[in-house]
């Protein structure tokens, strides 16, 4: 029968009975290798699959390279095996930015704290001092490049500040067994008066409701207060002689010992956390006041001249300010967020420098 149809399955066996010959003739592909495999790219050739051919090292580059090798080789055994050496970081000398003459303020050499305060409430930053020869407080305002001042009459020299909130501060009276409560800002305004048993030398803000207070009558004492003024505990006196001033940080109280001459650190307790007592020529001298910032605690040795940096447990840090940096009997110290440290010292002045 004429014109028969091929199945297509003899049509696919016949295609390839044609084509087995040039199959016979070609080489077996090679097993591809794991570097090889799809998904995976070999690291001798390049993206679009060409191998890439070994350069050919000429006579001159493999002396060169052996040459290198020796001399490493060489540099290695002479080296030493020492850890590298770490960098040194030295700080700054502070800077006098400032001197602020228009302030009222204490005599220098006085018993008392001559301290000073700098707070700062929309904007506007109020730098006070107590005045021992007027017996009040001043104000310097500094807002918007404008200055002007305000005076609060007290009757007798307060000692020392603290913040008790954003605008209230409080103040121990040396003369008399009292602690004065003022507001700030716009103006300077008495709130109140509370009577106390002692006449406390530095008081300092301890926790909501209750005040620290450093005294130095008879063998001297440090008490917590409510803010009535009551005495809720005494500190044990067997570790300190002469509690001159007083400062509080993350709940423990800093004090500055005027006999021992040396900064001591207890907790709200009582208990002592540390003492530190410089020797030799670094010995204090005088008066210390004390007060803490950014992780540090400061203390200003009035006949030492210099103000020395702590840190938080009691480990010698620096002498942030000494006599070359012009300073003379420093009394009141305080730091302000921007780092600037305000001395008050000689003859009423006011000297601002910027820490490191």
């Amino acid at each position: 029968m004429s014109g028969r149809r091929t199945s297509s399955r003899l049509r696919v066996l016949r295609s390839s009975l044609l084509k087995s010959p040039q199959k016979s003739s070609e080489k077996t592909p090679a097993k591809p290798t794991p570097y090889s495999r799809p998904g995976r790219k070999c690291a001798s050739k390049d993206p679009e699959g060409k191998t890439k051919s070994k350069p050919i090292e000429t006579n001159e580059q493999k002396t060169s390279k052996s040459t290198s090798k020796g001399n490493d080789k060489q540099s290695r055994q002479a080296l030493p095996d020492v850890p590298p050496i770490q960098p040194t970081t030295v700080p700054e000398r502070s800077q006098l930015i400032e001197i602020i003459e228009n302030t009222p303020g204490c005599r220098c050499g006085s018993l008392l704290i001559m301290d000073i305060l700098v707070m700062t409430l929309e904007g506007a930053t109020a730098i006070l001092t107590s005045d021992r020869d007027n017996e009040s407080v001043n104000a310097l305002y500094r807002e918007g490049g404008e200055e002007r001042t305000s005076t609060l009459p007290t009757s007798q020299c307060l000692t020392n500040f603290t913040i008790i909130e954003d605008n209230l501060v409080a103040a121990g009276v040396w003369c008399q067994f009292k602690i004065v409560f003022f507001k700030v800002f716009p103006d300077l305004d008495l709130q109140r008066t509370i009577d106390t048993k002692m006449r406390y030398s530095s008081i300092a803000f301890l926790s909501p409701g209750t005040l620290v207070g450093g005294h130095v009558m008879g063998s001297g004492g440090v008490d917590v207060l409510d803010m009535s003024g009551n005495i809720l505990r005494t500190f044990d006196g067997r570790h300190y002689s002469g509690p001159y001033s007083v400062c509080t940080y993350n709940g423990n109280c800093i004090v500055g010992d005027a006999k021992n001459l040396a900064i001591m650190c207890f907790n709200d307790r009582g208990d002592l956390l540390f003492t530190f007592k410089p020797r030799a020529n670094k010995k204090f001298v005088g008066f210390l006041t004390v007060t803490s910032h950014g992780g540090y605690i400061y203390a200003s040795d009035r006949e030492g001249q210099r103000v020395v940096q702590l840190t938080s447990d009691g480990k010698y840090v620096r002498d942030v300010l000494t006599r070359e940096d012009g300073i003379k009997e420093p009394q009141g110290i305080c730091i302000t967020d921007d780092n600037l440290l305000y001395v008050s010292v000689l003859n009423s002045y006011i000297r601002v420098y910027r820490i490191g």
